[in-house]
């Protein structure tokens, strides 16, 4: 049986091609737009995201706005808009700041331009960058006065020895009229002496003066940030505040290579280990110290750095020494020198394997030049790192290549120059003459170390007949001092420090003869060690009534833990509300609130705080929370037991007696396991070598 089919239709001439097919049977896939319009995100309708309109608003004649940028998804546009709202709420913190912090006439300019309607961020930065104090003619410093967070006056116990600190210049010159008098400001136009002005004005009021650095694309030379302007600040902070007393490498060879893209006295990786120390002094950022914050810029110069030394180790070249030494030192500063003693050690294996401590015949004289300063402050360094964590030197003999004589110091090792507020000239702050007088210190320094500590932290006492020697040498170098830095002259940080070592290691040296009742004909130990402690006191002191203790200073943390648990140890020996009694209080508070001031540069000062704070009494840690007004938290300690590792003893000046382990490590582990029962009483702690730490306090 036959079935009709039906006919087909000719041919086409242009049959339709597959692929057409399949787009016409088939829609295409949607491409994923980053973020929707207002609109189709409140209709839940698909938006094609055009800007300025997409096509749906287009279609439907509806108002097409987008919140977020071009590309940016509205999770990015919401972490973008809460960093906005932190940036600006940050600008009114620091606008009611600067409205409770500085003079009426200053108040008053700042509240005339937030009545004209001017952004607040805009003035902040107007007064942060000196804008505004130029325009007013003085520096915020200039109007600041620094008193003693708790009695105003110095204790009458300084007067009990004789002490030359209170016979200085600068102690005389804290007494003057009030910085905010007219007549104050008017008498320092009118000084003639420029250098008179250090007595007178906080040195962290000074700006470097060097045009080297004000003409400089520093960002050439990291790949962190390329804000030439911050930048270059941090260069200033580093050469103002850290390298007088740390001069690693040569200033002015650095400076004339990084200006001209020599990498002979110059590199990347000492450029980032720099720009991680200095970055703690930058205190426009209240995060500085966070170091383990990886948006923090300081974490990321610092891994830089590391990542640059990693490459670089194999064939080192003098940078490279310099920078392990840097970068020690950013490691210490951040609690870490289990760390830190690693590019201590690489520093000093590298710098004898280049032969930076013997000269060689055919050395250029600019070789020579750097070398040497190189050498002297890796051995200074490593001497004043094993006195102080009791071991014995890891270098016994210093470098052979003596420093310069006092005449051509200048020529040498190049001058620093500072210009402080409203001044016609600048004036050179005599780094040359710190650094020579540090080096010969440190000689006698690591020499005592060498007798004292045979194995680390295995104290060998030495006769008192060898310890009055090295006193008459430490007499010898104290003479002759130059003038500039002896005690009636010195003025500002790099000078007093000199003069806390001196005193501190007179302590350290004697204290062992005193605690068991040695006597000699030529020298008391106890009046030798009473007498240093006086001294020591009254420098603190007076370091603090001129220069205050915010400022960037990396070995503050060093004197006041010291002086801070002296004052513990003393306070529970006197009566209670007894003049004494109260002098020391005011030690105690003093040398917390500077703990805390450093902590907010550099994080192990803040470690060290909480330990000084958790070793007070109730009544004393109450006092100090009332007359400063600092809180502390609770999830910062909780953080500090994790992040720190340090084996710096605290608050001891010798081995003398058995303080059981003192380190900053053990206190944490300590409060570690104190945490684990809630703040309730002291526990028996899991770990059987962790013990209580013996605070000086302790009967």
């Amino acid at each position: 049986m036959s079935h009709s089919l039906r006919p087909l239709l000719p041919n086409s001439p242009n049959p339709p091609r597959v692929e057409t097919l399949s787009q016409a049977q088939h829609r295409a896939k949607r491409v994923a737009t980053p973020a929707a319009c207002e609109a189709c995100r409140k209709r839940k309708s698909k938006c094609t995201a055009e800007r300025p309109r997409c096509s749906v608003c287009v279609e439907r004649q509806t108002t097409c706005e987008y919140t977020t940028l071009p590309a940016e998804t509205h999770l990015r546009a919401q972490k973008r808009k809460l960093t906005d709202l932190e940036i600006k709420c940050q600008a009114y913190e620091d606008l009611v700041g600067i409205l409770r912090s500085r003079p009426d006439e200053e108040t008053s300019q700042v509240l005339q331009r937030v009545r004209t309607g001017e952004d607040v961020q805009t003035i902040v930065k107007a007064v942060q960058d000196g804008d505004l104090l130029l325009q007013l003619s003085l520096k915020p410093d200039l109007r600041f006065r620094y008193e003693f967070p708790y009695i105003r006056e110095m204790p009458s116990h300084l007067n009990r020895y004789p002490n030359p600190y209170l016979e200085s210049t600068l102690f005389k010159k804290t007494g003057v009229q009030s910085p905010q008098s007219p007549i104050y400001l008017d008498s320092l136009r009118d000084i003639v002496d420029e250098p008179q002005k250090m007595y007178l004005v906080p040195y962290h009021a000074v700006e470097l003066v060097d045009p080297r650095i004000s003409s400089m694309s520093v960002s050439c030379w990291t790949a962190v940030s390329s804000d030439n302007p911050m930048l270059r600040v941090l260069l200033q902070i580093y050469f103002v505040f850290e390298y007088p007393f740390h001069p690693y490498f040569h200033k002015d060879f650095f400076l004339e290579d990084m200006l001209v893209g020599s990498r002979r006295f110059c590199s990347p990786l000492l450029v980032n280990a720099i720009l991680s120390v200095a970055w703690h002094g930058y205190s426009r950022m209240k995060n500085r110290a966070e170091y383990w914050l990886p948006d923090n810029l300081g974490y990321r110069f610092l891994a830089e750095a590391r990542r640059l030394f990693d490459l670089n180790q194999a064939h080192p070249t003098i940078t490279t020494v310099q920078a392990a030494a840097i970068i020690n030192l950013t490691c210490n500063l951040n609690g870490i020198d289990e760390i830190s003693w690693f590019y201590t050690y690489k520093s000093l294996e590298m710098a004898q394997n280049m032969s930076l401590f013997s000269p060689s015949p055919d050395e250029s004289k600019e070789w020579q030049v750097v070398a040497g300063t190189t050498a002297w402050c890796l051995f200074n360094w490593q001497a004043l790192a094993t006195f102080h964590t009791f071991q014995p030197p890891i270098i016994k003999d210093p470098p052979s290549r003596p420093p310069p004589d006092l005449d051509d110091i200048s020529p040498h090792f190049g001058d620093i120059w500072v210009k402080y507020p409203l001044s016609r000239e600048p004036i050179r702050i005599y780094n040359g003459l710190v650094f020579r007088a540090i080096c010969k210190f440190r000689v006698i320094m690591n020499e005592i170390s060498g007798i004292s500590f045979n194995q680390p932290r295995s104290f060998n006492r030495m006769p008192l007949s060898a310890a009055i020697n090295f006193r008459s040498r430490l007499l010898a170098w104290y003479a002759d001092l130059p003038e500039p830095l002896q005690a009636r002259h010195a003025a500002i940080p790099s000078h007093l420090k000199l003069h806390i070592h001196y005193h501190i290691l007179l302590i350290s040296l004697f204290e062992p003869f005193a605690q068991i009742g040695y006597i000699h004909a030529e020298a008391n130990p106890n009046t030798i060690v009473s007498s240093s402690k006086i001294c020591f006191e009254t420098l603190m002191r007076v370091y603090y009534l001129r220069h205050g203790f915010e400022s960037l200073d990396t070995t503050l943390v060093q004197f006041l833990h010291l002086l801070g648990f002296s004052a513990l140890k003393d306070i529970s020996s006197v009566e209670k509300g007894s003049v004494k009694h109260e002098a020391i209080r005011s030690t105690l508070m003093l040398c917390a609130k500077g703990l805390w001031d450093q902590g907010q540069n550099y994080y192990v000062s803040e470690a060290v705080f909480h330990l000084l704070k958790q070793s007070m009494s109730t009544e004393d840690a109450l006092l100090f929370k009332e007359i400063t007004e600092i809180e502390d938290s609770n999830v910062r300690l909780d953080h500090m037991a994790q992040e720190i590792r340090s084996r710096w003893p605290i608050g001891i000046f010798s081995m003398a007696d058995d303080y059981g382990d003192r380190t900053l490590e053990h206190f944490m582990r300590w409060w570690e396991q104190q945490d684990k029962a809630q703040n309730g009483p002291v526990v028996e702690l899991d770990e059987p070598n962790v013990i209580s730490p013996r605070f000086p306090s302790d009967p």
